[in-house]
């Protein structure tokens, strides 16, 4: 059965794509220029690898400056997201080779930091405010440096908390759960017998199928499957014809536009022209298009036996 696509698909892509801002995403950009941009990239990624200890090396960082402008410009072009994992990858590579000249920073004697000097020139700032007082004035140094830094002020006590209370940990013991034997229920086992039933269950129902097909002759695919009063019925309807199918016992010709069924003789493996003929194809169905083969066949009674439901009861001795 072939399914028809929905309607109301194509003018929901039409929307999404008409509210995509393609400069950003571009689900329909050209793969050859998609192409072109993974190959610049690698080409990109495979050259910094090359020159990694340089960069690391380089004091001013010209060279890794320059790299970041070229992947800036490339990203520009980027619109999917295979190709934004190229450039997450390249950042990642740019990371860790500045990571790498953090850790080679070195500092030198004209750089060092005097400390008595800084401290000079703290309590030379700290007296600008109290030129005869002998103490500091700290909250005239802390308006200045916090201006330096945008961490905002807070009003925690600089030593903590005033009052700490140690949390204390309850610990519970759970009353042990004495199990009664009676009560437990034991697993029911699934013997090979059971599965032997199953199986000679399937191939009974096949070749049921099998004589009603030969009794009717050639009829309507959808007719013959079809079992109006159950939808269950008829999937597995469906699923059994699959094995006469497979076995090259009937066969579906579509030539007159309808799917007409019969039997046919069993396929004989030195015959090239059967094997090659021979085609198998996958087929669904669902409740819509179950109500829609009734109303559109005229289909009152099935044409294959309805067959009893067994439940499947779960014994001691096996499944049923």
């Amino acid at each position: 059965m072939v399914l028809e696509r929905d309607p109301g698909l194509k003018e929901v892509t039409v929307y999404i794509d008409s509210q995509t801002n393609t400069n950003h995403y571009d689900p329909h950009q050209a793969e050859e220029e998609r192409r072109d941009i993974r190959n610049k990239y690698r080409i990109l990624s495979e050259k910094t690898q090359e020159n990694r200890k340089e960069l690391v090396a380089q004091g001013d960082g010209k060279k890794l400056y320059n790299t970041i402008a070229k992947t800036n410009v490339l990203f520009e072009s980027v619109k999917n997201p295979n190709e934004a994992v190229l450039d997450s990858r390249f950042v990642r590579t740019i990371a860790d080779i500045h990571k790498d000249k953090t850790k080679n920073v070195n500092f030198g004697a004209e750089n060092e930091v005097n400390l008595d000097e800084v401290v000079a020139k703290v309590v030379s700032f700290a007296n600008q405010a109290r030129e005869n007082s002998r103490h500091l004035d700290w909250e005239h140094v802390g308006q200045h440096a916090c201006t330096f830094g945008k961490r905002a002020r807070t009003m925690d006590f600089m030593l903590g908390a005033l009052g700490v209370q140690r949390k204390q940990i309850k610990r519970t013991q759970n009353a042990r759960v004495v199990k009664n034997k009676e009560d437990l229920v034991q697993v029911a086992k699934l013997q090979s017998e059971d599965i032997e039933k199953q199986e000679n269950e399937t191939a009974k129902c096949v070749n049921n199928i099998f004589n009603v097909l030969k009794e009717k002759g050639p009829m309507n695919y959808f007719k013959f499957v079809t079992n109006p009063s159950s939808f269950s019925q008829t999937v597995e309807n469906i699923f059994y014809v699959s094995f006469l199918a497979r076995k090259g016992i009937a066969g579906i010709d579509v030539s007159s536009g309808q799917p007409i069924i019969s039997v046919h003789q069993a396929v004989n493996v030195e015959s090239l022209e059967d094997v090659v003929s021979k085609k198998q194809i996958i087929m669904g169905i669902t409740i819509q298009e179950f109500n829609a083969i009734i109303e559109t066949y005229n289909i009152t009674s099935s044409t294959i036996p309805t067959r009893q439901k067994q439940a499947a009861v779960a014994s001691g001795s096996g499944w049923y």
